[in-house]
């Protein structure tokens, strides 16, 4: 039987699958949104199916890094609440507020804080891998963006670019879709791991979870991405959200979560270089890499402040 600490957590995990497929999903349908391609509605539904079906078939590598790639000891039915609990609650309110708040970093900071709090030692060795891949995803994210855009603009020439590009965006959509949950659903259910909950059914209940957040909550948040997208053009598009599949992927091989904000901010100044601009300017870039550090260190506080407080509850 259930307990109800674990219900508790379990509760929570869906609410951070939910709010994950409203954040994580959308932008892979914006350009397809904005090309006409396909309505919001219709757009929010298959991202949602993709994103279920990549969390249940790739999903494994992730969550284990979560859950057990971070802290010694396993991570306890009352810690992972408190992890998730907070998690779910930022990233829910950076939906609404529009406020840059990654779950990647919400995610894993708020591992690293609960460890403080439950007394578990730190996987030093994990922890730097992690950090470490988000420092260096700028780079090749870049040169991504920047390669693609080129490839895309040399065989692609801009009067026919809306005939192409409406079939490579929706097929690139599901792609990055796929991809999106494949990397994110860990953040969702990793720290469960430790419970007597099976891996597949884990999965199965993040996937889930993820359908639903993106179909219900998500369309909004296309329509507002959809603009974004159409500013940079489709071809650009394509090349910023290729660039952020292919590295999510290479996160999936390794086990190590990402932000598809930092992937995505990355390929557009990439895709930009090729005609000799980016849209995002320096102080937007600072402000926003500031936003991610910020992110990490408040969710930490936060689950340390909490998890102490619930030993005490229970």
């Amino acid at each position: 039987m259930i307990s109800l600490v674990l219900a508790l957590a379990l509760t929570a995990s869906i609410f951070t699958g939910a709010s994950i497929g409203a954040s994580a999903v959308p932008p892979a349908f914006g350009p397809v949104s904005s090309s006409g391609t396909s309505g919001i509605l219709k757009s929010a539904l298959v991202a949602g199916i993709a994103a279920s079906v990549g969390a249940v078939v790739q999903g494994g590598r992730v969550t284990n890094t979560v859950g057990t790639g971070l802290l010694d000891g396993g991570i306890q039915e009352l810690q992972a609440f408190s992890i998730l609990l907070v998690a779910s609650l930022l990233v829910i309110a950076s939906v609404i507020t529009k406020y840059p708040m990654p779950t990647a970093f919400t995610v894993v900071g708020s591992v690293v804080g609960s460890a403080f709090a439950f007394g578990n030692t730190i996987q030093w060795n994990g922890l730097y891998r992690v950090v470490g891949y988000w420092v260096l995803l700028p780079i090749p994210a870049v040169a991504l963006g920047y390669g693609i855009s080129y490839l895309l603009r040399k065989f692609i020439p801009k009067e026919d670019s809306k005939k192409y590009m409406k079939s490579i965006l929706m097929g690139l959509g599901i792609f990055v879709a796929f991809t999106a949950g494949g990397n994110s659903v860990g953040k969702a259910v990793g720290p469960l791991v430790s419970s007597n909950i099976s891996m597949r059914i884990l999965l199965i209940i993040g996937g889930a979870s993820i359908l639903a957040g993106a179909w219900v909550l998500s369309p909004r948040i296309i329509n507002a991405v959809s603009f974004e997208y159409s500013n940079i053009g489709p071809r650009r598009s394509a090349a910023a959200l290729g660039s952020a599949a292919l590295l999510a992927q290479l996160g999936i091989f390794l086990g190590v979560p990402i932000s598809f904000n930092e992937a995505i901010i990355a390929s557009i100044i990439g895709s930009g270089l090729v005609v000799g601009r980016s849209n995002v300017g320096k102080k937007k870039l600072a402000y926003t890499g500031a936003a991610w550090i910020f992110a990490f260190f408040l969710s930490a506080l936060l689950t340390y402040l909490l998890g102490l407080g619930l030993l005490l509850v229970f």
